[in-house]
C-alpha cells in the first residue's frame, strides 16, 4: 500500500489533536473531583511522589533496599484503596481518573513498533474517503445504491444477450475487484456508449477500495493530460499541477474517466503512454473508462498504447439504452 504523505501526517496530526483533547477531559475530570473531595488531590500527590521515594530508599538501603520498597508498596496500596472508596463514594467510578489510553495497542503513539498502528490507519482511511468525495459522489453512487432496474431484460441480437444480463456480470465483477484489491489486482477496461454506468461502477469500486485505505486517483483524461501539460509547458499553477501528476502516478488505483475525449496530439498520446507504462511496470492497478470500442482504440492511439489497454487491462463491455435519457423521461412525465 502507497501511503499519501499529506494524508497519513494529517491522520497521525488528527491523533495528537484527539490524545491532547482525551488529556484535557482527563484533567477537567481531575479538577472537578478534587473540588468535591480535597482528600483525593492529596492522595494522588502522594502517589506520585512513589517512585522517588522508592529510588531514595534503595540509596539510603544500600544493596538491600526490599524492605523499605515493601513498606512504600504497602503505603501505596493502602493509597489506592481509600482513592477508589473516596471515588466510589462520589458516585464515580475506581479508575475514573486512570489514564487510559484511547489506543491500547499503541498507546496513542500512532505506532507498533516500527509500524504505522491501526488506529492511525483508520483515521488515513476516513481521509481518503473524505478526498475522494470531493472529486466523486461517493455518498450516492455506491454498490449498495446500483439500480439494475434501468437495464432491460430483452436481448439484444447483435450482442445475444440483454443489457441486463450483461451488466449483472460487470457488477459482479467490479465487486469482486474492489473486494480482493490489492497490489497484484489486474487492471479493468470499462467501454461502450455513454450513460451505461461505467463511470458509476468505477465511482463504486473507488469508494469501497478507498474505504479499506487504499489510495484511490480519479480524473478525466482531459484533466490529466492537461496536468501534464502545465508542468511540460508551465501555463498554470505548476506546484499544483505537480501534486495531481504525482498522485496519478503514485495512488494504489487510478481510475482514468473519458478516455478519448481528450485531445489527440503527440503530446497527449505520448503522456497517457507514459502514464500507463509506467503504472503497469510498477504494478500500480488502473481502471479505465472509455466510449471508445477496441477497433477505435487502436485507430485513435499509437499502437504501443492500444496495444497496453487492450493486452494488460481485462474488458468488461457495456451495452443498452442511456441510462441518463432513461431517467430524464421518467422524470419529465
Amino acid at each position: 500500500m502507497a501511503y499519501d504523505r499529506k494524508l497519513l501526517s494529517a491522520a497521525r496530526r488528527e491523533l495528537e489533536r484527539d490524545r491532547e483533547a482525551h488529556e484535557d477531559e482527563l484533567e477537567a475530570r481531575r479538577r472537578d473531583v478534587y473540588a468535591r473531595e480535597p482528600r483525593i488531590r492529596a492522595i494522588d500527590r502522594e502517589l506520585s511522589a512513589t517512585a522517588i521515594q522508592v529510588l531514595r530508599a534503595a540509596l539510603e538501603q544500600g544493596s538491600d533496599p526490599e524492605k523499605a520498597i515493601a513498606s512504600l508498596r504497602e503505603r501505596n496500596l493502602g493509597l489506592q484503596e481509600e482513592r477508589s472508596r473516596l471515588l466510589r463514594g462520589l458516585g464515580l467510578p475506581a479508575d475514573w481518573l486512570t489514564n487510559r489510553p484511547m489506543c491500547e495497542k499503541c498507546g496513542d503513539t500512532g505506532y507498533e513498533g516500527a509500524a504505522t498502528c491501526e488506529c492511525v490507519k483508520r483515521r488515513y482511511a476516513r481521509l481518503l474517503k473524505q478526498q475522494l468525495s470531493s472529486v466523486l459522489p461517493i455518498e450516492d453512487q455506491n454498490f449498495e445504491k446500483f439500480n439494475l432496474s434501468y437495464y432491460s431484460p430483452r436481448i439484444d441480437p447483435n450482442m445475444h444477450d440483454s443489457p441486463l444480463e450483461n451488466i449483472k456480470v460487470n457488477l459482479f465483477e467490479c465487486k469482486a475487484y474492489a473486494r480482493n484489491f490489492g497490489e497484484n489486482s489486474p487492471n479493468l477496461l470499462l467501454y461502450g456508449s455513454t450513460g451505461l454506468g461505467k463511470t458509476f461502477l468505477s465511482t463504486c469500486v473507488a469508494e469501497a477500495v478507498s474505504a479499506r485505505g487504499f489510495s484511490v486517483a480519479y480524473d478525466t483524461a482531459i484533466n490529466i493530460i492537461a496536468a501534464y501539460e502545465t508542468i511540460k509547458f508551465g501555463n498554470g499553477d505548476g506546484a499544483a499541477a505537480a501534486e495531481r501528476a504525482a498522485r496519478y502516478e503514485r495512488a494504489d488505483l487510478l481510475i482514468i474517466d473519458d478516455m478519448g475525449t481528450e485531445m489527440g496530439t503527440a503530446f497527449t498520446v505520448s503522456a497517457l503512454y507514459n502514464l500507463i507504462n509506467n503504472r503497469l511496470m510498477a504494478h500500480r492497478p488502473m481502471i479505465v473508462n472509455t466510449n471508445l470500442l477496441p477497433d477505435e482504440l487502436k485507430k485513435r492511439y499509437s499502437p504501443a498504447v492500444a496495444s497496453r489497454l487492450l493486452g494488460e487491462f481485462k474488458q468488461l463491455r457495456f451495452f443498452g439504452d442511456d441510462i441518463r435519457m432513461l431517467k430524464s423521461r421518467m422524470h419529465n412525465r
